[in-house]
């Protein structure tokens, strides 16, 4: 179907961090204009004062830097930083709005100022610095951070030698573009608007309120925020650990959670981020000294997402953090020893105890950001009893409590970051549901010819990474190494290839070299190789003249503890991506018409609702259910736990909207059978009682929700007839079938956070425990209600309920995972329950009638089907893995294929309509565009080569090649660049844009052109772009370290590679060759991991012959969540080769390298 396109809306968005700049980019991608009005200096929030996130230890700001970047470009985003919202009044019956923005003066021509910082190195005046939390000092002239967006200096007024005294004004005697302007004024803009997103953010409680914790009186007592930027390579110590009192380094640190959170005095919630951050920084301070000793002070362990239980859990057991559950009392220095003294109430030894450290980080309560409530006035919305932006509907978790004004991210309640995304782009679908689809901006090709018909000109840049590289890795050796490589024209090192000023400067340098071929050495090109391409084609440069080298995830973040190596291998795999560049071709995308149509798969809660947010916008939605109605598992329930609402008050609208929507095809007693094509043009096919159904989709979203588990075995489950799971029992409470006896025992965490098999939190058990205590008080007083329990883990709404509960009598006593409660029968039917509280320090035993078990949600057991089926992977718990945990949370690595609900992790029902919402939004992206680009790395056929063997045409699951006559063609717009026909074809007639033979046999050649550093093996890798080589980052990303072994050469599918690669490997020395590609059934291009392990099968024969050895080829299936089994296979294989020794070639395979 066609869908009417109107013209572009205009959207303001209120703050530029994370949660302002995803949905700043999303709007533009939906074909709106955007006004982006941060009222600092630079966008990024405090994202960009991270070092790290957590659960991945990812850079912070190099996964944001490039976001940064694009709101820049972007030529529908009008970013206006160092400004503030003055007035907003609703027009058009409130169905827009009039807006006056306040630009504040920079004193500093924005647009003829280049970023130079020249000001900077002269200004004389020193000012606390904002960006380090106080820590060290900026100038009066200054421009934030490295990154920063726009990368335009300010003056600050306030300390300004000639503001303050009619003096100095050297920075605009000395500016070479003449951009300093003293006398510049505010200026206003009025603008017109449909709808007004508002995402500023959040501030830490200033803990010098609480003086028992020393803060502002003892230099070595820190906020995290502080700590944070000592962690970081931009920070006041260069990313060094340091003692602010005396520069020295400490060798006992102590993190206190909850400073002025789930405290009645203070702020009475919990701030939802603290222990997984203060655990994140435990990490990486023992990263950078494994011999200082770290303790956390925490009353409950808060690991509320998805991978954060594992993450803690590694903590404790890898890098030996001690988690004591503590209170604090007070912060004491010992003047004759500088030392810090902390006394606490240890709440499981039943004491008072003393802690004495170097530092002591505190982790304050999250408190809206300053001019919260100004702001709040000024837009007319509500707050809540805590300063938040109120939400009032959990329905709609991102409506404000005035139509058309939305909320996403910290400003609304306390969230990580991938909640602030999602939230974002849940405030897009909310905040363009009332506007008509926009023609989005189409993306014009730019290119030069000119500069690709030279002689190669490469130029290549080596990024630190702040430390995450240059910590390990000698940079400038890389940089001076490369300048010796043949064609290299110019190589230089960048503290951060991926800000804004990188990009710049890259653009300078490509213009003034001439060059025609671009190489960064840095990280994974999965996440940053579009940026650095679009940097390229900018400047006139084909981006697929355009080259990364992974020294970060393979190299430096798996190495750290081996500098020479990592050093050694990063040239290596620089002197590959310049071989590679060398031969790089310009290609040209190919543009396909989308189709204007959604698969959603699952009609639970989280299908619904992307449904309606998807037809609501004028496009078609086949919505499949395997099941014989809609509803999911929630229709099974009768309450929201502690929302005080009714399944009905949210399903049954949702499912009259759907069953009565003239854009929606409801499929239900329906299952996925095969999906063929790509982003834009996917063609499925279903089975409908019996029959099959085929039609067209652009874009797919699985939303196949989850089970419950059934306990069998725990707890005396399926054993004794009063032991029920918690979903069981509260359904009996609603229909008045459960028998409310005097004593009733709800276990937490039956089947959870176990140390093998489901190693996850289920996130809603304890809201639905404590509903249930409620219900069964209100319904019962005089019962006794028991609540065992390991941690109590709420949402930052509920954390409330926690009190109340307690106050209505309910019991709560703390167990042990190594000392489970113990249910054993009694002669009356009833039940006895056995269990040590932790925090009472006895032996409980309690005679219970019912026994209640909070269970957690699992996979669906067809999870695995649809994963096979749509070729997206799933995590090790079996719930399907997102593209990237922070900034890719809904988004697959396939792209057109998003993800929302229980399918993803355990949630709540807000968590679910906020994630549907947002992949409803991202799947938008694409609807709007009535076309896109296809990818241009395709199969190309040599008609004079071409012997029509037909072979090709077998071989292509896409049905790309044809044999017409006696030649082959391809169609570039079927073909997926899988590379299987090359390999196939017996003439070699057949060639793989960007992937070609001499490509990759360069490649071959410099990964063996030098012998290893030391005694150990030297293997060469190929790895599927999907799955394996995702895994090795993944590897990276978690820090699981291997030898420096193994250099790595991706290819899109293990398909593609020819039996001819792996014999040259070894012909030219190596002594081992692994190949990696995805599990079976998983295969990104349906079976071409199956093709390639026959091939394999059928070399290891002639490599036993060839007196090789058969045990050198090595063949893995590795999916992209399997980083901790890559690191495995690679140490189990090197030892391999180490006992096989070294190849038996020996040095006749050193000869004559450079002729093969």
């Amino acid at each position: 179907m066609s869908t009417m396109m109107g013209e572009k809306e205009q959207f303001l968005v209120v703050g530029g961090g994370i949660s302002g700049i995803q949905a700043s980019l999303e709007l533009a991608e939906h074909g709106h204009t955007v006004y982006l009005v941060e009222k600092g200096p630079s966008i990024g929030g405090k994202m960009a004062q991270l070092d790290k996130t957590f659960p991945t230890l990812d850079c912070s700001i190099c996964i944001l830097a490039p976001k940064m970047v694009e709101v820049s470009r972007h030529p529908s985003i009008r970013l206006i930083s160092y400004a503030e919202i003055k007035q907003v009044r609703p027009i058009n019956n409130g169905d827009s709005f009039e807006v006056v923005i306040v630009s504040k003066p920079r004193y500093i021509n924005r647009d003829a100022c280049n970023g130079c910082r020249l000001c900077v190195e002269k200004c004389p005046v020193k000012v606390p610095c904002e960006f380090n939390a106080q820590l060290g000092y900026r100038k009066a002239i200054y421009i934030p951070f490295p990154q920063a967006v726009p990368a335009t200096a300010t003056i600050d007024k306030e300390h300004c030698l000639f503001f303050t005294r009619g003096v100095c004004q050297i920075c605009k005697k000395i500016c070479p573009a003449n951009a300093v302007e003293f006398e510049q004024k505010p200026t206003e803009l009025t603008i017109k608007v449909k709808a007004i997103i508002v995402a500023t953010g959040f501030e830490l409680l200033d803990p010098s309120i609480l003086p028992q914790y020393g803060y502002g009186r003892f230099a070595d007592v820190l906020v995290s925020l502080q700590y944070e930027r000592l962690l970081s390579a931009s920070g006041p110590t260069g990313g060094e650990i340091l003692k602010p009192s005396d520069k020295t380094k400490p060798k006992k640190i102590v993190f206190i959670q909850c400073v002025g959170s789930r405290n009645e005095n203070v702020k009475p919630y919990c701030s939802q981020i603290c222990c997984m951050y203060a655990t994140k920084q435990a990490i990486i301070t023992k990263e950078h000294d494994p011999e200082i000793e770290v303790f956390i002070l925490y009353n409950d362990l808060k690991a509320l997402g998805k991978n954060h239980e594992e993450f803690i859990r590694r903590a404790m057991e890898e890098f030996q953090i001690k988690y004591v559950k503590g209170l604090p009392g007070e912060v004491l220095k010992d003047v004759a020893t500088g030392k810090l003294t902390v006394r606490y109430a240890d709440l499981l030894a039943g004491d008072v105890k003393t802690l004495q450290v170097d530092m002591v980080v505190l982790c304050p309560a999250v408190v809206p950001s300053t001019g919260s409530e100004l702001l709040a006035k000024t837009l007319g919305i509500q707050t809540d009893e805590y300063g938040f932006f109120k939400s009032l509907d959990p329905k709609n978790p991102s409506d404000s409590s005035i139509r058309g004004i939305y909320l996403c991210g910290m400003c609304q309640a306390p969230k990580d970051i991938s909640s602030s995304v999602i939230q974002a782009s849940a405030a897009v679908a909310r905040a363009t549901v009332r506007t008509i689809p926009a023609k989005a901006p189409e993306v014009k090709v730019r290119v030069k010819e000119r500069l690709t018909e030279l002689e190669s000109r490469i130029g290549v840049f080596v990024c630190d990474c702040g430390i995450n590289i240059k910590g390990v890795v000698n940079v400038p050796e890389v940089v001076e190494y490369a300048k010796t490589l043949p064609n290299v024209i110019h190589a230089e090192e960048r503290l951060f290839a991926c800000s804004k000023d990188s990009q710049v400067l890259i653009k300078d340098v490509i213009e003034r070299y001439k060059l025609n071929r671009v190489v960064v050495a840095a990280c994974t090109p999965r996440t940053h190789e579009p940026l650095f391409r679009s940097t390229c084609e900018e400047i006139g440069l084909n981006p697929y003249l355009f080259e990364m080298a992974n020294i970060r995830e393979h190299d430096s973040w798996v190495h750290s503890g081996r500098p020479l190596e990592a050093t050694k291998k990063a040239k290596d795999l620089v002197r590959m991506a310049v071989a590679r560049a060398r031969l790089l071709s310009p290609l040209y995308k190919i543009e396909t018409k989308v189709t204007p149509a959604t698969l959603i798969i699952g009609g639970g809660l989280s299908g619904l609702t992307a449904t309606k947010a998807i037809a609501d916008k004028g496009f078609h939605v086949y919505l499949i259910e395997r099941e014989e109605d809609i509803g999911g598992r929630l229709k099974y329930e009768h309450t929201i736990p502690l929302q005080g609402i009714t399944t009905e008050d949210v399903l049954l609208p949702l499912i009259n909207d759907v069953r009565s929507h003239k854009n929606v095809t409801l499929l239900t007693s329906t299952e996925l059978k095969q999906v063929k094509g790509s982003v834009g043009n996917f063609e499925v096919t279903v089975t409908r009682m019996g029959k099959e159904e085929t039609f067209s989709v652009g874009v797919i979203i699985v939303a196949t929700g989850s089970e419950e588990l059934k306990p069998k075995g725990i707890y005396g489950f399926g054993e004794y007839d009063n032991v029920y799971s918690l979903s069981e029992y509260r359904r009996m409470l609603h229909t008045n079938e459960a028998k409310v006896g005097k004593n009733i025992v709800i276990i937490l965490c039956a089947g959870s956070r176990e140390k093998q098999g489901r190693t996850y939190c289920s996130n809603v058990c304890c809201a639905e425990a404590i509903d249930c205590a409620l219900e069964l008080k209100k319904r019962s007083p005089k019962s006794h209600v028991y609540i065992l329990y390991r941690d109590i883990r709420l949402p930052f709404d509920e954390e409330k309920y926690y009190s109340k509960v307690r106050e209505e009598g309910v019991t709560f006593i703390r167990y042990e995972p190594d000392m489970p409660p113990k249910v054993k029968p009694k002669e009356n039917g009833n039940l006895s329950i056995s269990v040590f509280d932790t925090i009472a320090k006895l032996e409980v035993e309690i005679s219970v009638d019912e026994v209640v078990l909070a269970t957690p949600m699992v996979p669906r057991e067809d999870c695995s089907k649809v994963s096979s089926t749509l070729k997206v992977p799933l995590n090790l718990n079996g719930f399907f893995l997102e593209a990237h945990p922070k900034l890719r949370p809904v988004d697959f690595e396939t792209d057109g294929i998003y993800l929302c609900g229980t399918a993803h992790s355990p949630q709540g029902l807000s968590e679910c309509i906020c994630q549907a919402l947002a992949s409803a939004s991202r799947a938008l992206t694409i609807l709007m565009k009535e076309k896109i680009w296809s990818e241009a790395v395709t199969a190309e056929v040599d008609p004079n080569r071409c012997i029509g063997c037909g072979n090709c045409e077998v071989v292509c699951e896409y049905g790309a090649v044809k044999l017409r006559g006696l030649v082959s063609e391809v169609n570039p717009l079927l073909c997926k660049g899988c590379g299987v026909c090359v390999v196939e074809c017996p003439a070699k007639a057949i060639e793989i844009h960007h992937f070609t033979d001499n490509q990759i046999s360069a490649m071959i050649t410099e990964a063996l052109r030098t012998p290893t550093v030391s005694t150990e093996p030297n293997i060469l890798s190929f790895f599927c772009n999907w799955c394996a080589y995702a895994g090795a980052d993944m590897a990276g990303v978690s820090r699981f370290s291997y030898p420096p072994t193994i250099k790595i050469i991706r290819v899109m599918c293990t398909g593609r590679i020819d039996p001819i690669h792996v014999l040259q490997a070894f012909l030219l020395g190596a002594d081992g060759v692994l190949i990696g590609g995805c599990h079976r059934g998983d295969c990104h291009y349906i079976s071409g991991n199956l093709k390639a392990e026959k091939r394999i099968e059928a070399l290891k024969k002639l490599l036993q012959a060839a007196g090789i050895g058969a045990e050198r080829l090595r063949f893995e299936w590795i999916s992209a969540g399997e980083g901790q089994k890559l690191a495995r296979v690679v140490e189990e294989f090197t030892a391999q080769i180490s006992k096989l020794g070294p190849n038996p070639l020996g040095n006749s395979a050193l000869k004559g390298r450079d002729g093969i």
